[in-house]
């Protein structure tokens, strides 16, 4: 089985959405330009050199520049995809063992991407920068391509195993929302879930509950604060992040730190230049 080996930057040639009404026959050809399919909606089979891929939602299909694809049957009529075809770089290459290369990763050619929403996301995102009449368009297609890859990579790999949708949920709405102090039957409730459930999840991933998790990521964030903002009074750093009031503040911070927040910024203050 050839491996996708990705090194250096390369350009995008072509990125867009194709919509199958009717069914449709995978094109024969040998292209010059890889080739990254996204699987929207539908099922397809196509096979590269002698290997058959089947294709299902969510999958992505990287058809490597210099081999022979083709199908022998059409799609399922209203088979959707989001493609784009990228020139191959000098260190990009397929390979037909499973080493890892000295610089980059090896990925296969097909990968089943449904638990990762973010490498449909980065898929559009090329697709819409792709389109736009923008000066620095191509520094922006290859920083998500390089995004794309390596999010490709985490899929692939043991990062996989460990990945669940509702601990990325959960961390992205505590880290947009630091004002906030959550429940764990607020945030279940949010997520469509059961408090027992979540927390079954976080002792899982992380080996604590939810609110032990949120109480030492607002540490972090209060910590870092108290270092930015030198002359932020600690009552508006206690609004900030959520905490009822100052008082409040101080019993979480001391318990975490042992200290209080005041002695802990004169402790550190001097750490940072011009302060």
């Amino acid at each position: 089985m050839p491996f996708y080996s990705f090194g250096s930057s390369r350009k995008i040639s072509a990125a867009s959405y194709i919509y199958y009404a009717q069914g449709c026959l995978h094109p024969d050809r040998v292209m010059q330009e890889h080739d990254f399919v996204y699987m929207l909606n539908g099922q397809w089979e196509i096979f590269q050199g002698r290997e058959a891929f089947f294709m299902e939602n969510d999958d992505v299909l990287i058809l490597h520049a210099g081999q022979h694809h083709f199908g022998v049957r059409d799609c399922l009529p209203g088979t959707q995809t989001i493609y784009f075809h990228i020139g191959a770089g000098h260190k990009d290459t397929f390979q037909c063992g499973k080493e890892t290369p000295s610089e980059g990763a090896l990925l296969p050619p097909l990968i089943h991407c449904g638990g990762r929403p973010r490498v449909k996301l980065l898929f559009q995102e090329l697709v819409s920068i792709w389109h736009e009449p923008a000066p620095r368009r191509d520094r922006k297609l290859d920083t998500l391509f390089e995004l794309l890859l390596l999010e490709l990579e985490e899929c692939c790999g043991q990062e996989a195993h460990f990945h669940d949708e509702i601990l990325l949920r959960s961390v992205s709405l505590l880290a947009q929302n630091p004002q906030k102090f959550f429940t764990a039957g607020e945030l279940s409730d949010l997520l469509g879930i059961c408090a027992r459930t979540l927390n079954r999840r976080f002792q899982l991933q992380y080996g604590k509950t939810f609110y032990q998790y949120q109480m030492e990521e607002k540490m972090h964030m209060v910590q870092q604060f108290l270092l930015d903002y030198p002359e932020a009074k600690l009552q508006t750093v206690a609004v900030n992040f959520g905490f009822y009031d100052e008082f409040h503040l101080n019993r979480a911070f001391r318990k975490y730190t042992g200290m209080p927040p005041g002695q802990y910024r004169k402790a550190n203050i001097t750490n940072f230049p011009g302060l």
